[in-house]
């Protein structure tokens, strides 16, 4: 549908005094539109215009250039009413000793049934301003308001779907740092095709293994401290989802990974493999992950208009809320990078994060272990006004006095409280100072 059958679906849907002041559209009478438009006489029906107009847009989506979230095809749709998803899994039963004498008959056997809530914990908000001069002035041909029009969809509705892409990658990060996934450690695929063809050997392994039932691609047990039953459970070839970023996917060998998931490249392509940009750790290639592990709903997704006869201009909002977990109950795997030797003693090392820090003050990521030469990061938790942050990784050694190295500057962002290390070298101490 192009602008001019969307002016005429307006004003054949539109008011009667709307019919009246605004002349059918066509290929040929822009200007008579403009005038009718730029009539003071006529504010009326031009807010009743924008105001349709944009709410019509935003659905039939007329863009230049639109943005989809790569990972999109993940999400679970829309939430039902309520703003939890409850989440079950029944785990498989043992099998016991036959009995002739049915002396436990009466005896309960509940099933090990393993439960996660997954609640809305995003509510974001776009806002954009648009004023009669700039609409009318789009008015100079119909290929410009299309242009006008599709930038005001394009800037809500991109800026939308590229906090998703983020937000959907950070779960991974996230399920990593509360060992909530599977980490298999591989050679670096982007060194050559001596690295590439093991790291898809591995891949390959990972992805055959988690077709048969067991707990080896699951982080159940060690993502909560409550339950010490693992799960044991499968995920079919076509429930295998593989994400891999951008530079992995253009060094390995696409034919090979696609006779793992036994598909054509152009199959594969479609449907088992997403590329992304990069992961949130660098350290990471690839994720292989049960297409029930992200889960991930839209709980609202609503637009707005707010007129201000003031200023005489118009806010239009896009409102969008929506639950982004991830199920610790299914299969997920992600391949990082082996650590490198940094002080080349021919041993990758494996260091201690120590935090040190008053009461209520936590770490996100709960990995107290991280290898020589990989990357680390995590969020401070339960920081107040006024404390004081100090990394410091290694010790230094002046006239036989030993001191910690401190890293803070580089290290400690205040503004989102986040402790990165591109590379660790040596122990990590962070240290929380309350005054």
């Amino acid at each position: 549908m192009n602008i001019t059958e969307i002016m005429n679906t307006i004003r054949d849907n539109a008011s009667e005094m709307y019919r009246q002041r605004i002349p059918e559209a066509t290929q040929n009478n822009i200007e008579s539109v403009q005038e009718s438009m730029c009539d003071p006489n006529n504010a009326v029906v031009v807010n009743e215009f924008m105001n349709t107009l944009l709410n019509m847009i935003i659905k039939q989506v007329i863009h230049a250039k639109l943005f989809s979230n790569p990972l999109k095809a993940l999400k679970k749709g829309k939430k039902p009413l309520g703003d939890t998803i409850e989440e079950i899994y029944n785990n498989f039963i043992k099998a016991e000793v036959y009995d002739q004498t049915g002396a436990n008959l009466l005896q309960r056997k509940l099933p090990d049934t393993k439960t996660v809530f997954h609640r809305m914990n995003r509510q974001d908000k776009y806002k954009v301003t648009v004023s009669p001069e700039e609409l009318f002035k789009a008015f100079s041909s119909w290929d410009r308001l299309q242009t006008y029009i599709g930038n005001i969809i394009n800037t809500l509705y991109n800026s939308s779907e590229l906090d998703e892409f983020v937000l959907t990658k950070q779960l991974l990060k996230q399920a990593y740092d509360n060992k909530a996934i599977k980490v298999v450690d591989v050679p670096d695929p982007l060194l050559g095709d001596t690295e590439g063809k093991q790291f898809i050997r591995i891949v390959k392994t990972v992805s055959g293994d988690m077709v048969f039932p067991n707990s080896n691609n699951n982080a159940y047990l060690t993502a909560q401290d409550k339950d010490d039953k693992p799960i044991i459970t499968f995920s079919r070839k076509n429930e295998q989802v593989l994400i891999i970023d951008n530079p992995t996917n253009v060094s390995v060998d696409i034919n090979v990974l696609a006779s793992i998931f036994n598909m054509s490249v152009a199959e594969f392509n479609d449907t088992k493999k997403i590329v992304i940009d990069a992961f949130p750790d660098p350290d990471v290639r690839a994720a292989l992950v049960d297409e029930a592990f992200f889960q991930i709903y839209d709980d609202l997704f609503m637009f707005k208009r707010w007129e201000n006869p003031e200023g005489l201009y118009d806010n239009y909002y896009l409102h969008v809320w929506q639950t982004l977990a991830y199920s610790p109950l299914v299969n997920a795997v992600i391949f990082k990078v082996q650590g490198s030797d940094q002080d080349e003693d021919a041993l990758v090392e494996e260091f201690d994060v120590t935090l040190s820090a008053p009461t209520g003050v936590s770490l996100s990521n709960k990995n107290t272990k991280v290898e020589e030469g990989t990357f680390y990061s995590t969020k401070l938790k339960g920081i107040k006004s006024g404390d004081t942050v100090a990394v410091t990784m290694g010790i230094e050694t002046v006239e036989e006095v030993e001191t910690p190295i401190d890293i803070t500057d580089t290290a400690y962002d205040s503004t989102t409280k986040t402790v990165t290390v591109d590379i660790v070298t040596d122990d990590i101490t962070i240290t929380v100072t309350r005054a």
